[in-house]
């Protein structure tokens, strides 16, 4: 990522059906702004936007490298569900360490936490390199975006990520891995809000395909207060053929799937709309980088069809 790249956004007023014209966010100068991620506070109704900035003529292997400066963090926020933006604001010096090189605030969606009637907290899953290492770790703000904070560590090999609240009320954040440290997905949990974290136990590991992968968690229609589980990824290492896998026990198994794209796609992001599950989807004819189109599903659909079968792996 280099050169003169802003944030923009487009607004739908009806679930997605018609889209209003591209609006630019964020705008700072000739520098490279990436990797927006936006959340909500519940509380206040604001929407938080967090981004980054490097030069525009720096590539990611030269900072990582650290023969250049390194990748710094802003935010910015809207109260009027986006049609207008404050300036942004440079938020570095909480939340990244001085002798981090590449930062990239995880393209998607941060997490919104209620811990009681009075105390909530926003937070942001993020990743960082450290001599040439990429590593994921989050910040977050216990004063509803007043002021940010670092979280910690996960571990090492691992990058853009997403968080979910597990059925034990613990974090669950599902990571890509760095090519060529693993087959399959990191997955950590954490018992204290983000602060430490640990491997995951008891779930059935999620294969890796070189890629950023989403990871959602939505109410089942219907339940007695059930919650099933949504992950979205290409089926292969060459960025083709996203699918959509579904759990409905925890992610302890993954039966069943359907294929968002058949054709060459990427990244992906998803958020509840109107009972239906909203995603956001990188794909194209010839590239997977020609459009990013809007697609909508019910969680059911997804339990019509059995996973296909994937390449094993060593674990």
């Amino acid at each position: 990522m280099r050169g003169n790249i802003d944030i923009v956004l487009r607004r739908s007023l009806d679930g997605g059906q018609t889209w209003e014209p591209m609006q630019v966010v964020a705008d700072l100068g000739n520098d490279a702004c990436g990797n927006p991620c936006v959340v909500r506070d519940e509380v206040t109704n604001r929407l938080w936007l967090t981004l980054t900035r490097s030069r525009g003529q720096d590539t990611e292997e030269q900072i990582v490298a650290g023969k250049v400066p390194g990748t710094r963090v802003y935010v910015t926020h809207s109260d009027d569900d986006g049609v207008n933006w404050a300036k942004p604001s440079e938020i570095s010096a909480t939340v990244r360490k001085p002798s981090w090189g590449w930062y990239e605030t995880d393209p998607g969606k941060g997490l919104y936490l209620r811990r009681n009637r009075t105390e909530s907290q926003l937070l942001i899953p993020v990743y960082h390199t450290v001599v040439g290492v990429y590593r994921t770790h989050c910040f977050f703000s216990d004063d509803h975006g007043e002021t940010w904070q670092l979280g910690g560590t996960v571990t090492d090999n691992s990058s853009e990520s997403q968080v979910i609240v597990a059925e034990c009320h613990n974090l669950l954040m599902n990571a890509r891995t760095i090519a060529g440290h693993g087959d399959y997905r990191t997955l950590y949990e954490s018992e204290d809000r983000g602060l430490s974290w640990k491997p995951a136990q008891g779930l059935t590991p999620m294969i890796e395909n070189k890629c950023q992968g989403d990871f959602y968690r939505c109410f089942r229609l219907g339940s007695n207060g059930q919650w099933d589980w949504i992950f979205t990824h290409p089926i292969n290492s060459g960025r083709v053929n996203v699918h959509a896998w579904i759990s409905e026990d925890g992610g302890k198994s993954w039966p069943h799937s359907q294929p968002l794209w058949s054709g060459p796609s990427a990244y992906t992001s998803m958020e509840r709309v109107h009972g239906l599950v909203g995603v956001l989807l990188e794909c194209g004819e010839k590239d997977a980088y020609e459009q990013i189109s809007f697609l909508k599903f019910a969680p059911e659909w997804l339990k019509a069809r059995k996973a296909p079968a994937l390449p094993s792996r060593t674990r």
